[in-house]
């Protein structure tokens, strides 16, 4: 389940959020600050088959503002407290917060309207866009939302062989029928067998822990900070923003991320003996030393609305990087493509009238 959480402020009595340009929580209503007593060092477990997350005993509930839509949770549900986005106290009971803390978290650093600003910057890099879009484009409410992720570590030693390819070309030159030389290049391969082993560690091994984000687009999203701004799990900082909990099990993560390490052993083993393509190949990973822990990404979530279509795009909360899909002109992209070919065909007749062709 998605929980948002909110607490009160001294000052006067009002929801506190987490504020990501100072990194501590703040008021709406008097402009209170509060600091957070943040712990780094996040540590992890031995992972093993009997591996699970502890459930949170601390449970809250969520309410939803009855006058923006907006979600805040409140420790005591018999409390309604203020929405801390318009500030209305028409909120309702909504359901309860997420069974399971996380260990850690990379707290928002990217504010709402930085995000935005990344995003238009973003929008005019983008190529082959119609031209109405930047101004056409309806955009939807962002919302700051903490991803759930399995975060592991393990060592792995792999033993390899295979038969790889070498295109190569060669000139030879023959006699005509009329006496001229004539120039030909053939094609040839050679196999070169090879085998090895290697030694590969892996750090802070990332992997999805819910359907809302796949794989792809978090790789997409860059680097989260994980290695320097992993923080030990603390409630206020997620005030005012939501959470998700994990669909997929700390196993199933494993069971991912072994297949991600294996295809990046296999790139690299090839990267480092670079033949044009491989008659055969075969390797086997052992992994040993494997832990992990329960972390939260922070990402900006957005979509926007042109002509019939919507179109998701992903700020990361930490870095600003932004990352989506489009939709691009067909127009734009056969124009492009006609001038190549205009391009292309000028070429090859100036090449033609300047060796007596025509």
């Amino acid at each position: 389940m998605d929980k948002i959480l909110s607490s009160k402020c001294e000052s006067c009595g009002n929801s506190m959020v987490f504020n990501p340009e100072n990194q501590g929580l703040h008021c709406a209503h008097c402009g209170g600050m509060q600091v957070i007593n943040e712990e780094t060092g996040v540590g992890k477990k031995q992972y093993n088959t009997l591996s699970k997350v502890a459930k949170n005993t601390n449970a809250s509930v969520t309410h939803e503002c009855d006058t923006c839509g907006a979600k805040t949770n409140v420790q005591d549900s018999k409390v309604s407290g203020v929405c801390p986005y318009c500030g209305s106290s028409n909120l309702h009971e909504l359901a309860e917060s997420i069974e399971f803390n996380p260990d850690g978290v990379v707290p928002f650093a990217i504010s709402k309207q930085k995000a935005r600003e990344q995003y238009k910057n973003w929008i005019k890099t983008r190529k082959f866009v119609p031209n109405k879009l930047k101004s056409d484009a309806k955009i939807n409410k962002m919302e700051g939302i903490y991803f759930p992720c399995w975060n592991y570590d393990f060592n792995t030693f792999t033993t390899y062989s295979g038969v790889g390819i070498e295109n190569h070309t060669r000139t030879v030159r023959r006699r005509g029928p009329n006496g001229e030389t004539i120039v030909d290049h053939e094609h040839y391969t050679t196999r070169h067998p090879f085998s090895g082993s290697r030694q590969d560690e892996f750090k802070n091994h990332l992997q999805v822990a819910n359907s809302q984000i796949n794989q792809y687009e978090l790789e997409g999203l860059g680097r989260f900070g994980v290695d320097e701004n992993l923080k030990v799990y603390n409630p206020a900082y997620i005030l005012g923003f939501v959470s998700s909990g994990f669909t997929y099990d700390v196993h199933a993560g494993y069971n991912n991320a072994e297949c991600s390490a294996r295809r990046t052993i296999e790139n690299r083993i090839k990267r480092e003996h670079d033949y044009d393509s491989y008659a055969s190949f075969n390797m086997k990973a052992n992994f040993s030393d494997v832990a992990w822990n329960y972390v939260y990404l922070p990402v900006w979530v957005c979509g926007f609305k042109f002509g019939k279509k919507d179109y998701k795009f992903l700020v990361n909360g930490y870095t600003g990087f932004v990352n989506g899909k489009v939709p691009r002109s067909g127009w734009k992209i056969f124009s492009l493509v006609m001038g190549i070919l205009v391009g292309v065909a000028a070429i090859v007749l100036g090449i033609i009238a300047s060796s007596g062709g025509f």
